[in-house]
């Protein structure tokens, strides 16, 4: 089922989904749940910055990038946003 999402409401889509799949492979993958250390998540052209505040949690988040680009690209095609070509960035 695809939802119609209207274009000025789509990066509130895309961040939080972003950000509830990052915490979805961590709690499935580590058993942590890593709501506490995520700072932010932001959008730039087909960048996603993902900030946290533990230099361990960046490395752990590079370590689990693609179980945590296909939970998101399934999600974000279930939604029905066409959000290709993007690349995350853990600073």
């Amino acid at each position: 089922m695809e939802l119609s999402i209207a274009l000025d409401k789509q990066e509130v889509f895309i961040k939080s989904t972003m950000w509830n799949s990052i915490i979805e492979v961590f709690k499935k993958e580590k058993n942590i749940d890593i709501t506490d250390y995520l700072v932010s998540i932001q959008l730039r052209w087909k960048n996603i910055l993902v900030k946290t505040n533990k230099p361990i949690f960046k490395s752990e988040l590079m370590i689990l990038d693609n179980k945590i680009k296909e939970l998101f690209s399934k999600k974000i095609l279930k939604i029905g946003i066409k959000f290709i070509d993007y690349e995350i960035k853990y600073i």
